[in-house]
């Protein structure tokens, strides 16, 4: 149903602008409309950003995340109607339950966003054309720059949302770059790259594109240049020497500019086959690969803590493993809301979330019955969704999986209270750097590129911000009751010396699972696609088989 436009005091609709890239602000028919109200104006970027109705009571959590529930509602209130008055016009509507904005609002980042979503879309529109100058313009990656609220809950949200929205243009970047070099716009081709630089300086995709449209310009300088800057970046950030990709693109510019002018070296993008689907709380990111209709049907797997489909599908020991499994499977990565590209702004992410989004995907992907693979507190959400739904699960396998988030007399392998507040600390700390590697992979953990890799998952998958809420929800996962009710089959793989599972939960796991099977292999790398990773899919396999030969 549509929503009423705001009307001015004349009866007459208005059209109301609001800038959120810097310090917000507001115009009504073109006339600068101050206010003062720093909540009123976080407010309506809150509703801008969300386009639908939010909640009350989640409202009143950001904005006053100290103040009970009751007098942060009365609060929303009052300052809803402070806002309409203060702008001339009814711009806030709202029932008992919600409130949203009543149509006719033009945010600049709301048309970054949109430029964005149609390049990927549809890059060769002509409308995905024109957006280049939109999306590479020095603002876009802005959202709520130099704004400062004093709550805690508020900031996390806009840091949340920010790198969302950059991630964003960041991949419709990388679509035009690509898509300009392959039909031959080296110009647009390094505007776009350039623009990528500018929101992460750490993006091998930009540097790659940029080394490709300047050698296509047949500019030897500038290519040895760019190559150059990089890597000195590259040096003095992170300590490292540029990534394999970047090194291919060097070569393949060395290459380009060794022909005739015009001719132009063959080009091959492997671009993430990322898709989305919708919950109640917003866009879920999925990335899917092999076919609808392959031999075993379909299989979702779940990570950890941290996942970014996309950074993921740039490590080649994770589309080794996806590509395996692709063999038998359609197959399946999500990113769980509040991770990586799904949505940033939702309700803590607990069990029930983790469930509610898994099904959302099965529900976008058409099937009714799906095979679960769970990597940690990915592995606790598998459990906890074949427990409520087992006729819509095949099989469950668990990777080194947590049952319980927190320590407890009867569950001794996770974290107390004091170890996990110093984890947070540490990370906290380091955040964005190769954070902990040498325990999730102790044999990646010398491994220069692995390193690189590992410190980009981290920042694209989460803000420093989040870590807090994020470790919260792991420590409240317990599905220890739910292990006695399964009926579906269940495998149990661990790695034996795994530092962050130990293999004692796999023994709990499988011990509490009726007919469980457990398989122990040697290794200490608790992330799949390091180390024997073909000792692990074999016993994934083999299970697979038996299930089906039944």
């Amino acid at each position: 149903m549509p929503q009423p436009e705001p009307d001015s005091p004349t009866g007459a609709p208005a059209q109301v602008e609001l800038c959120a890239s810097g310090y917000p602000e507001l115009r009504v028919d073109g006339r600068a409309v101050p206010l003062k109200l720093k909540r009123g104006l976080a407010l309506l970027v809150l509703l801008s950003e969300l386009r639908r109705k939010v909640a009350r009571s989640r409202l009143a959590e950001l904005l006053w995340p100290d103040a009970s529930l009751d007098i942060g509602r009365a609060r929303l209130r009052r300052l809803s109607h402070e806002v309409n008055g203060l702008l001339g016009l009814n711009l806030l509507a709202g029932d008992g339950d919600a409130l949203w904005l009543a149509g006719g609002l033009d945010c600049d980042v709301a048309r970054v966003r949109a430029a964005a979503l149609q390049v990927l879309a549809a890059p060769e529109s002509p409308a995905a054309q024109a957006t280049l100058e939109r999306l590479c313009a020095p603002q876009a990656p802005g959202l709520l720059d130099g704004f400062e609220l004093t709550s805690d809950s508020f900031m996390a949200w806009r840091d949340s949302r920010r790198v969302e929205h950059q991630q964003l243009l960041m991949r419709a970047l990388t679509q035009l770059a690509g898509q300009a070099n392959d039909s031959g716009q080296p110009a647009r081709a390094a505007e776009a790259a350039s623009a990528l630089i500018r929101i992460d300086p750490l993006a091998d995709a930009g540097h790659a594109a940029l080394l490709a449209a300047r050698a296509q310009l047949g500019d030897a300088a500038a290519v040895e240049a760019a190559y150059f800057a990089c890597a000195e970046m590259l040096r003095d950030e992170l300590g490292i020497r540029p990534s394999a990709q970047i090194e291919a693109a060097y070569a393949q510019a060395q290459r380009q500019l060794a022909l005739r002018p015009g001719e132009r070296l063959p080009t091959a993008s492997a671009v993430a086959p990322i898709h989305f689907a919708d919950s109640e709380d917003g866009t879920l990111a999925y990335l899917r690969l092999g076919s609808p209709q392959a031999p075993c049907g379909t299989l979702v797997v779940l990570f950890g803590l941290w996942s970014h489909v996309e950074v993921a599908w740039e490590h080649a020991g994770i589309r080794a493993v996806l590509e395996r499994l692709a063999q038998r499977f359609q197959v399946v990565l999500l990113d769980r809301r509040g991770i990586g590209l799904s949505e940033r702004l939702a309700p803590p992410q607990d069990l029930s979330a983790g469930v509610q989004d898994l099904d959302a995907v099965r529900h976008a992907l058409g099937v009714e019955r799906i095979w679960l693979l769970g990597n940690s507190v990915g592995g606790a959400i598998a459990i906890e969704y074949a427990s409520a739904y087992p006729q819509r699960v095949q099989g469950l396998m668990l990777y080194a999986a947590h049952a319980c988030g927190s320590w407890a007399d009867d569950y001794p392998w996770a974290l107390r209270p004091e170890q996990r507040a110093a984890w947070l600390a540490q990370l906290r700390s380091a955040w964005g750097l190769s954070t902990s590697l040498e325990r999730f992979a102790p044999s990646l953990a010398e491994d220069e590129a692995a390193r690189h890799w590992w410190a980009r998952m981290l920042r694209q998958a989460a803000s420093r911000n989040s870590l807090p809420a994020i470790l919260r929800a792991f420590a409240s996962v317990d599905v220890r009751e739910r292990l006695g009710t399964l009926r579906v089959p269940t495998l149990v793989v661990q790695r034996e010396a795994d530092r962050i599972v130990r293999a004692g939960v796999a023994h709990y796991l499988a011990v509490r699972i009726p007919g469980a099977e457990l398989c122990l292999l040697p290794g200490e790398d608790h992330l799949l696609w390091a180390g024997d990773t073909g000792a692990v899919l074999d016993a994934l396999e083999h299970f697979v088989r038996r299930i089906a030969s039944r």
